[in-house]
């Protein structure tokens, strides 16, 4: 279960604010991740910091503390718990609950598609983790395949570094550049627009999609999903999650679910193959090559590339109409995900199916 942990460096600090640390779980755009260990009670903990050549960049120093402020607003449940943040040596810092289990990515690279129970409980726990987000009055805006944990208890949805408040995501042309991760990202967004609840709702999609199938569903092309006018291409998922994903890849994001909409969905369909689902604490199940679906190519293993920050498309001839039909559906697709939707359902007697 800890097969995502590299050795350290010989740049690498080996202790961060009192705590030791003991590998390397991850890099990205804005820092790096350690395992550490918690000088009290020896206990992991994942330590993230800044990178040296940003910690003197004053936007990247708020997000880093924006992070932290964000990420303790949502429930631990879906997520790693912030635990502490600060400063040292003009290098921010922040420590979380070490969320131990291997990324959706890693196992997608290393076996393939997922079998339909374990993407279903996939499907199941991510919608939910996004069900907390948004209740907290967050946008995540990187869902993608690298940010979602398989653990014993369940997924768990990490890294809020481009996370925002709902009343803060404004569109991307006002300051000339959109966050994210290409091949990840709602056509909304691609264009300049604002990420609301829905954009997450749609990488939603893509994620089940890649998930279950090997491939993106609209190509990863960030100026194929702005101009796309097909259907995505769901060939190969499970019956039972077709209508779930198609509804999430609705270019119009007022046309989309919300992510308890998503959930509630997902709880009331009988769940494929139980028994057969891929535990945490086993190995996944031995399969027949005939009926799975493609594994992923060496470029769709790839599509986690860096979240990165890039001026807005405008794809010639479509980007004047691709902007009204989508951009029009924002302001009514925002803010509308409630966790107490869930709530409802299950007080009148609605009973969950365990992922």
């Amino acid at each position: 279960m800890d097969g995502d942990i590299r050795p350290l460096e010989p740049a690498d600090p080996r202790e961060v604010a009192g705590h030791p640390l003991l590998g390397r779980l991850g890099s990205g755009g804005m820092g790096l991740v350690y395992l550490g260990a918690d000088p009290d009670s020896g206990g992991r903990v994942a330590v993230k910091t800044i990178h040296p050549h940003l910690a003197g960049d004053p936007s990247y120093r708020r997000r880093f503390k924006d992070e932290a402020y964000l990420a303790s607003r949502v429930a631990s449940f879906c997520t790693a718990r912030v635990l502490a943040h600060g400063e040292e040596d003009g290098r921010p810092y922040l420590v979380t609950e070490y969320v131990g289990g291997v990324s959706l990515h890693s196992r997608l690279v290393g076996d393939g598609p997922l079998p339909a129970a374990d993407l279903h409980g996939v499907a199941v726990g991510v919608a939910s983790a996004l069900a907390a987000i948004h209740a907290a009055g967050l946008v995540h805006r990187d869902i993608k395949p690298a940010n979602v944990m398989l653990t014993l208890s369940g997924c768990r949805v990490i890294d809020f570094g481009i996370a925002r408040a709902q009343d803060a995501c404004t569109a991307g042309a006002t300051s000339g550049q959109v966050l994210g991760t290409p091949g990840w990202m709602a056509p909304e967004v691609l264009i300049g627009g604002p990420a609301t609840p829905a954009a997450d709702v749609f990488a939603w999609g893509c994620l089940i999609a890649h998930a279950g199938t090997g491939r993106m569903p609209i190509g990863g092309d960030p100026a194929t999903l702005c101009s796309a006018v097909d259907e995505p291409d769901l060939s190969g998922l499970p019956d039972s999650l077709v209508p779930a994903v198609r509804s999430a890849l609705a270019k119009n994001p007022a046309e989309r679910p919300t992510a308890s909409e998503l959930l509630l969905t997902l709880v009331e369909q009988q769940e494929p193959d139980a028994g057969d689902r891929w535990r945490a604490t086993s190995a996944p199940p031995a399969r027949t090559p005939a009926p799975a679906p493609p594994r992923p190519s060496a470029l769709d293993s790839r599509r986690d590339t860096a979240t990165r920050a890039y001026t807005p498309l405008d794809v010639e001839g479509t980007a004047t109409s691709m902007r009204t039909r989508l951009l029009a559906g924002v302001g009514a697709a925002a803010g509308t995900v409630l966790v107490g939707a869930i709530i409802v359902g299950l007080a009148h007697g609605r009973t969950e199916p365990q992922p």
